[in-house]
């Protein structure tokens, strides 16, 4: 029985009609493996309306928020906790239905190492997870705290502990969510063949996407361009240690 409702929410603050192309394509398969769910787009317009009309004791700290990105992570949660359903990125692109993930889980989520993904995320509506990210959302709002450490000061740091996936893998991990029995947390090949997996304490990347049910492209549009250049070379003199490191498929 699925207690998760097929409620698919995507969101690109700028509207449908600025969705760049390689977006679309992915929103499309998205679409094309699940016609029998109800497909929700959040605009900025309509994402700011629900949180007056429903979460307005939130707004303050919504609408301070410096870049554009922490408002994107931060509505995700508040549109899993009133609605449920499953949050999928926008650069997210479906190789097959997630239906059979669902059976009887009440959180589904991805995880790679000790750390969960925001990237795409399913819930029932109310589940308590979400109460302990909206603490956090609080009470990480101050950069302040993250002065005494010049490397986690960064925008991509500052971003992924105050709304991203730092603060939801504290959150699960801090509340002892990843241990109970109603939630399921996915290996990342799941949903994210591309990043590194833990396979008996050791760690590997995947080669071939026959056990992925969707690839997350992280195109990471709001991430400055030197951290994004900075990401390609380390990726690149990676490579040959995640060559030696790969399993083609998994058993």
């Amino acid at each position: 029985m699925n207690k998760i409702p097929k409620i698919i929410h995507q969101v690109f603050f700028s509207g449908e009609a600025a969705i760049p192309e390689n977006y679309r394509r992915y929103s499309q398969t998205v679409k094309e493996h699940h016609p029998h769910w109800e497909h929700v787009f959040w605009d900025e317009t309509k994402a700011r309306k629900f949180m007056e009309e429903n979460y307005s004791w939130f707004l303050s700290v919504f609408d301070s928020y410096p870049y554009p990105i922490q408002r994107f992570d931060a509505i995700r949660y508040f549109i899993l906790h009133y609605y449920g359903g499953f949050y999928v990125d926008m650069d997210i692109e479906c190789l097959k239905p997630i239906d059979d993930l669902l059976e009887g889980f009440e959180l589904v989520l991805s995880k790679a190492y000790d750390a969960y993904s925001n990237a795409i995320m399913g819930s029932v509506p109310g589940h308590p997870v979400w109460l302990e990210v909206f603490e956090g959302l609080k009470k990480r709002q101050d950069r302040s705290l993250l002065q005494n450490n010049p490397l986690k000061n960064s925008m991509p740091y500052y971003v992924s502990y105050s709304t991203g996936p730092v603060l939801l893998s504290d959150c699960v991990l801090g509340g002892k969510f990843h241990k109970r029995p109603e939630v399921r947390s996915c290996p990342s090949y799941i949903f994210e063949p591309n990043t590194a997996v833990e396979i008996d304490g050791k760690f590997y990347k995947l080669q071939g996407k026959q056990e992925s049910y969707t690839i997350h492209h992280m195109t990471s549009h709001w991430v400055p361009l030197h951290q994004k250049i900075f990401t390609i070379i380390f990726d690149f003199l990676a490579k040959p240690y995640w060559s030696l490191r790969s399993l083609r498929t998994l058993k």
